[in-house]
């Protein structure tokens, strides 16, 4: 018994020390995880036996030992219970017969849809039109709930009218496309590339309604007791449960629609230590060792309450025509060459924007650029997020792009965004730069707020480049923060690197603000090897470079080793696309 306890005590302690070692033992013959999963819980109940079997007044020690095992296990299942008993009430509280209807729901009236709080508030998504597109539906209420806080309940009202085609804009839709993920015959009818075609197709049709003969009006939401339909949507989900509900009630409070997901884990019938582990992208990502569970089930795994709703109502069913695309294409074309078009016809444009994520063709990108160029065209932070990632902006963007940079209702974050597209394009292409492009480079403000675009001057030539470059350095000693001008600098430090021995004539400058204490042009020891490499770039011998007096021999010599290496692999990579 002393040896059993000693032994699994070992194990137990390596196992609850290092989960891990658990997992691993299961990769080496399966044998060595087994014995790390149960050592914990054997542990536990030698323990136990060991006292009881000092209090039994039975001489002989294995009949001693084997009924203290026998009770300490009985004891193990007896101390479970209270807690199994709670945990399976609260399971079968929450439980409520399906419900389905005998038809399809028309909906009429005032819906409200009720749903767990969004980080998007209540705004009108794919559900709502679906609602709102029915002929006898006046209006629709989204409502957010935060089962937690009722103070934090959010819900807005919405309603489709009948409108003149100049009125002003109305509210548009979140992902109206959606409604093809929610709506189970459409999924299965648009498989592949064909679903997204599909989704794009949907967007298309509610742009050209909304910025047509139709729109969507903020009106009062309407309260539980007041709406003909209400919609319930319910999901929780944690460690241990699942749970997912809809609901549909009409006025009356009549359940037309109930169907549930549950899935709760109880504690198990008897004690004992369960080992979990969790893999994240084919690694290891959590193990550890808690109380044994027992896995309640009730529903179907596969509920989507959305799907669910939308199959259950009649509904204006989406045609899903890609001749829409195609249509809100050539409407935006008009629209942007028209210099009196209304704000509602500009919105087109932007929900033609709306319609690509990082996969625009090469023949709509002079439209793209037409938009983004315009300065009537407002909004385009989300749009342009979307439209391009920062390495394959194509070269049609280039002054496209510096246009919408300079446009005062532009914000701060899309002027960076679209720096950092700008400055990826290929070496060479601001080679014969426009008043546009100069007026960023000149621009106090818009140079701080565009740093990375900032190396592309570059292309300019050093005639024109270092002037500019040398007024930008003064600039930076202003700002006080280095987040501030972090960028402006590092877009300043790669102009330089571009240049090379062209800039020359700023080695001085660069230097004398690299050895000034603070410096304004670094904030670390990466910055200065980095400065360190462009003077290099620059012409500086490399056993002239700026030091700083702290600094040993030694540590000049590893520094002179990682720049001359670091001007290698440079070297070698602008001789590697001409090879090419």
């Amino acid at each position: 018994m002393k040896h059993a306890l000693v032994l699994f005590g070992i194990l137990a302690a390596i196992a609850l020390a290092a989960p891990s070692l658990v997992v691993l033992g299961y990769f080496l013959l399966i044998v060595p995880g087994l014995i790390l999963t149960i050592a914990p819980t054997m542990f536990v109940y030698l323990v136990a036996t060991s006292i009881i079997r000092r209090t039994l007044p039975i001489d002989s020690s294995v009949a001693a030992t084997v009924v203290a095992f026998l009770i300490a296990v009985l004891g193990g299942c007896l101390v479970m219970q209270p807690f199994r008993m709670r945990a399976i009430a609260n399971y079968q509280t929450a439980q409520q017969p399906d419900v389905m209807p005998d038809q399809q729901i028309q909906l009429t009236g005032n819906v409200r849809i009720e749903m767990p709080s969004r980080k998007l508030g209540p705004a009108c998504d794919a559900l709502c039109l679906a609602a709102l597109d029915s002929p006898q539906v006046d209006s629709v209420t989204i409502a957010c709930i935060d089962s937690q806080h009722s103070s934090c309940n959010q819900e807005a009202g919405f309603q489709l009218v009948d409108a003149n085609p100049d009125s002003r804009p109305g509210i548009f839709p979140n992902d109206p496309g959606q409604i093809v993920r929610h709506y189970r015959p459409l999924a299965k009818a648009q498989v592949g590339k064909k679903f997204t075609s599909a989704t794009k197709a949907v967007e298309a049709e509610w742009a050209l309604r909304l910025c047509g003969p139709q729109r969507i009006r903020s009106v009062v939401p309407v309260d539980a007791g007041s709406a003909d339909w209400t919609l319930r949507i319910e999901s929780r989900r944690d460690r241990d449960s699942r749970f997912r509900r809809v609901t549909m009630t009409d006025s009356d409070g009549v359940v037309h629609l109930r169907l549930s997901y549950q899935r709760q884990s109880v504690p198990a019938s008897m004690f004992y230590l369960g080992f979990r582990c969790n893999f994240s992208t084919s690694m290891l990502s959590s193990a550890s060792f808690g109380l044994g569970r027992q896995k309640l089930q009730s529903g179907d795994p596969t509920l989507d309450p959305e799907t669910s709703w939308l199959e259950s109502i009649e509904f204006s069913l989406p045609t899903c025509d890609l001749n829409n695309i195609a249509k809100l294409r050539d409407q935006a074309l008009l629209v942007i060459n028209d210099p009196s078009a209304s704000e509602a016809q500009l919105e087109l444009t932007r929900r033609f924007l709306d319609l690509f994520f990082f996969d625009s063709k090469e023949p709509d990108h002079g439209l793209i650029a037409q938009i983004v160029a315009d300065k009537r065209v407002t909004n385009l932070d989300q749009p342009l997020q979307n439209l391009f990632s920062k390495q394959k902006t194509p070269a049609a963007m280039r002054d496209a792009f510096a246009e919408r940079i300079v446009m005062t209702h532009t914000s701060t974050e899309l002027r960076y965004r679209l720096a950092e597209c700008l400055a990826a394009m290929p070496e060479g292409t601001f080679a014969n730069p426009t008043a546009t492009h100069w007026k960023i480079w000149n621009t106090p403000e818009l140079r701080q707020q565009t740093g990375p675009f900032v190396s592309r001057i570059a292309d300019a030539g050093p005639q024109q480049a270092l002037p500019v470059l040398l007024s930008m350095l003064e600039d930076v000693t202003k700002i006080p923060h280095w987040r501030d001008r972090r960028a402006m600098v590092h877009g300043i430090r790669e102009a330089f690197v571009q240049l090379g021995p062209q800039a020359n004539t700023a080695v001085q400058p660069v230097t004398k603000l690299f050895l000034q204490r603070p410096s304004p042009i670094l904030s670390n020891s990466g910055d200065a090897n980095d400065w360190r490499f462009t003077l290099t770039r620059m012409g500086v011998p490399i056993e002239d470079l700026p030091m700083f007096p702290s600094h040993s021999q030694s540590t000049i010599d590893r520094i002179h080793r990682n720049v001359a290496d670091k001007v290698r692999r440079y070297e070698k990579a602008q001789l590697a696309p001409d090879e090419a």
